[in-house]
């Protein structure tokens, strides 16, 4: 199994958890506070965090998968060797881009870490509870390299089919 597949296999396993987790968390948080009048007070922010993250391992499978939103209207009225031309550029600044936000929420996270700050509710190190950006960023521009690299191999006149292939 290549390393590709077992992120993708991570993402989509550590979505499903997380999503699982959230639901349940916030329906006993619901249970406890309308018929009981209790509820514990970490919850909103546990569920957050999970929330954002799950969130971002979303946006990497969506990636993968091709079904992010993309105006190309325009791009297929142009010649098939200009269609392969933009689909590798926008891989390419998509990849670069995404390698540059991962670095950017490390020197956050890292900032926060040197900080010392705690969370006011949970007093989890803040740095812990974001820890997953740089590396959810990383998978991000993981899967654009593999959709670059592919569209460098791929021929022109395979442009059109290649765009729904991991669907």
């Amino acid at each position: 199994m290549n390393i590709g597949k077992v992120i993708y296999v991570f993402e989509k396993w550590a979505t499903i958890i997380l999503l699982a987790f959230t639901v349940t968390l916030s329906f006993v948080q619901v249970i406890l506070r309308y018929f009981f009048n209790a509820g514990f007070a970490w919850v909103p922010e546990i569920v957050v965090f999970a929330f954002i993250s799950m969130t971002l391992l979303g946006a990497s499978t969506g990636i993968r998968n091709g079904v992010h939103i993309g105006v190309d209207v325009i791009v297929k009225l142009f010649p098939l060797k200009f269609q392969k031309f933009s689909n590798i550029f926008s891989n390419l600044s998509g990849a670069v881009l995404l390698l540059f936000m991962s670095y950017l929420t490390c020197k956050f996270v890292l900032y926060f870490r040197e900080m010392g700050q705690l969370s006011i509710i949970t007093e989890i190190p803040i740095w812990m509870m974001i820890a997953y950006m740089p590396v959810a960023f990383l998978f991000m521009a993981f899967h654009y390299s593999e959709l670059l690299l592919e569209a460098c191999r791929k021929d022109k006149d395979d442009i059109v089919s290649f765009e729904k292939k991991h669907i």
